[in-house]
């Protein structure tokens, strides 16, 4: 698979238990371009920004947060970014996406006030949020893909092993 082609199949390995304790991502966007890049099973940024997305590792984490959701801002999905790297994609459009694959959680939205605590609301949540990637502790990543998968099915599982990192600096 070349950076500039989307994978042919996404074929994953039998259902994990749902990783815990690592940090992760939060991917700001909005919800149609959530929406999209679930159903395209892949988290996507303007080409022009695919740097951030390299330094998104296969196994890690991704919540899926939009400001302009109906009723509020809400969390919408999580799940796990799975082996392959970075691709680009084209919309109907012609503009250029880069793209990471991502396997999603059954998940239901969650208002923003059901998660939020002191150390999200320290970091500014609810006020302005820049849409792309942000970085998020293990503790808080937590709590919101608790929050996203309850009620959501029988058991939260993942369609791929979380990959276990050494330290942070081989994270960033």
């Amino acid at each position: 698979m070349t950076p500039e082609t989307a994978p042919a199949s996404r074929c994953l390995p039998p259902a994990m238990p749902l990783a815990t304790g690592m940090p992760g991502w939060v991917w700001v966007a909005s919800v149609g371009a959530i929406g999209r890049g679930r159903a395209a099973g892949d988290v996507r940024l303007p080409v022009r920004h695919d740097g951030v997305l390299r330094r998104v590792a296969a196994g890690q984490r991704v919540a899926c947060f939009a400001p302009d959701a109906s009723g509020g801002s809400c969390f919408l999905a999580v799940g796990h970014v799975l082996p392959g790297g970075t691709y680009v994609e084209h919309d109907a459009a012609g503009r250029a996406w880069a793209c990471v694959p991502v396997a999603y959680l059954p998940s239901r939205p969650v208002p923003l006030a059901a998660v939020l605590d002191g150390a999200l609301a320290a970091m500014g949540w609810g006020f302005s949020l820049p849409v792309g990637l942000m970085r998020l502790d293990g503790a808080d990543l937590d709590a919101i893909a608790a929050a996203l998968v309850a009620g959501a099915g029988d058991d939260p599982v993942m369609a791929f092993p979380p990959v276990r990192i050494a330290s942070l600096e081989d994270a960033d």
